[in-house]
């Protein structure tokens, strides 16, 4: 069973994370050093910036969209009865989906009848989306497809159901004693996970944060014990000679604290004298060690080693290596969004009996190139002088690589100078003007 209320908290910082309840309690620790612990604890949520780092980066452009049928292209300016544009709601979908592995999206539609598309469009009665997570779920039944055949749904005192038939508001899980039930004929709800899943029937889906939030609770409970470390460290304990138990009680009355962090008491036989003293600083290095270690875990399992810089040379064969792995990741990502944008639109469509005929298209390359090393071999290969083929080829490779923000209608007319078709284009336009006027002198 997997625990969704701990993988929420790992990504907004809150619940056992923001009241130090998810700290970890180190042998013979008491209840006052345990809650003092607790007021002092911060959390480096580094789950929630690698989960933003990876939907930001899928939708650093816009998907394309085309060919929509008019009811969608209405759709997709507001999609949640909240006027929030597609694009949002799908950045809100991959980052769900990263965290709860697999998420449900409604496809349902208002109450109400309109007589025309217009009288539609200003009761805003087109479909709408809404989002349920896997622990709102009580019940999932697939077929041998990975389909969903029946979901229920836990909601406050009551329960929704949907089959491929129709849904029904009920007291309880089964269906009985029904609030409200309704025909579709189809199912609405879509299913949505961070990857494909291995067999039909795997879902939900394992999040992608699963690994990433664990060793993010290990980091955060390393913090708070290197802290008590420093703090000990710092403020050294003073050692106090004291001769027999009638001094110690003598010393308990006038109000002194004997203990580890405050003074510890010795036979003055033995030698010695008062003074302060530390505990040596070697623990707090094991621990800044560990940390470090979590630390390039986290992004190791995140496929973002790279981003921590390297403590040793690497080979341009390992960082290619690991820029490919980070762009098939963000492939996978955004194929997955574009497949749920797809079904999405299918089930919108079910609504007007009519089939989804757009072409909706997400970007899947996230190359990330060392630029300075790509250029420089294109300028070692330009000097070879090649072919005047395989030169225009080169310098349209470099105008992608250095303008990689510019517009594909600039790259084309850049394209076209470099095969020297634009100034054939400008010449054809003027003979084309000369023509033309030389006919109008002709007509006068």
């Amino acid at each position: 069973m997997m625990n969704y209320r701990f993988y929420w908290d790992a990504y907004t910082g809150q619940g056992g994370f923001s009241d130090g309840s998810y700290l970890v309690r180190y042998p013979r620790e008491t209840d006052e050093k345990y809650k003092r612990r607790q007021e002092l604890v911060f959390y480096p949520n580094l789950t929630r910036k690698i989960v933003e780092t990876y939907v930001s980066t899928v939708f650093s452009t816009s998907p394309q969209r085309q060919d929509l049928p008019p009811e969608y292209e209405l759709f997709i300016q507001d999609t949640d009865l909240n006027k929030t544009h597609i694009d949002e709601f799908m950045k809100n979908l991959l980052r769900l989906s990263l965290v709860f592995g697999t998420v449900f999206v409604i496809v349902d539609k208002p109450k109400g009848q309109a007589l025309t598309r217009l009288e539609e469009r200003e009761k805003r009665l087109y479909p709408y989306l809404t989002i349920r997570t896997p622990d709102m779920v009580e019940l999932l039944e697939l077929d041998e497809y990975g389909r969903i055949t029946r979901i229920v749904f836990r909601e406050y005192q009551n329960y929704l159901t949907f089959n491929t038939a129709g849904w029904v508001r009920s007291k309880d899980r089964e269906g009985n004693n029904v609030i409200e039930a309704g025909e579709l004929g189809f199912m609405p709800v879509v299913a949505v996970s961070w990857r494909e899943s291995l067999l039909p029937t795997e879902i939900p889906i394992q999040p992608f944060i699963h690994e990433i939030a664990y060793l993010n609770r290990d980091l955060y409970n390393a913090i708070s014990e290197l802290r008590e470390i420093i703090r000990t460290i710092t403020f050294p304990v003073f050692t106090l000679p004291v001769k027999d138990m009638t001094a110690i009680e003598e010393l308990q009355r006038q109000g002194l604290t004997i203990g580890t962090e405050n003074v510890i008491l010795y036979n003055p036989e033995a030698g010695g004298r008062p003074e302060f003293i530390a505990p040596p600083p070697e623990p707090a290095k094991v621990y800044l060690e560990y940390i470090n270690m979590l630390i390039e875990l986290i992004y190791k399992s995140a496929n973002l080693e790279f981003v921590l810089g390297v403590k040793q040379e690497k080979s341009g064969i390992a960082l290619e290596f690991e820029f490919q792995e980070l762009n098939k990741m963000l492939s996978s990502l955004a194929n997955q969004m574009e497949q749920a944008e797809y079904k999405i639109a299918k089930t919108f469509m079910a609504y007007y009996n009519s089939d989804f005929t757009g072409s909706i298209t997400y970007k899947k390359d996230f190359s990330f190139r060392d630029v300075e090393r790509v250029l420089k071999l294109a300028y070692d290969t330009l000097a070879l002088n090649i072919s005047p083929t395989f030169n225009n080829e080169v310098y349209k490779m470099i105008a992608r690589l250095v303008l990689s923000e510019a517009d594909e209608s600039t790259l084309k007319r850049i394209d076209n100078e470099i095969d020297g078709l634009e100034g054939l284009d400008n010449q054809l336009k003027n003979e084309v003007k000369f023509l033309e006027g030389k006919g109008k002198r002709l007509k006068g």
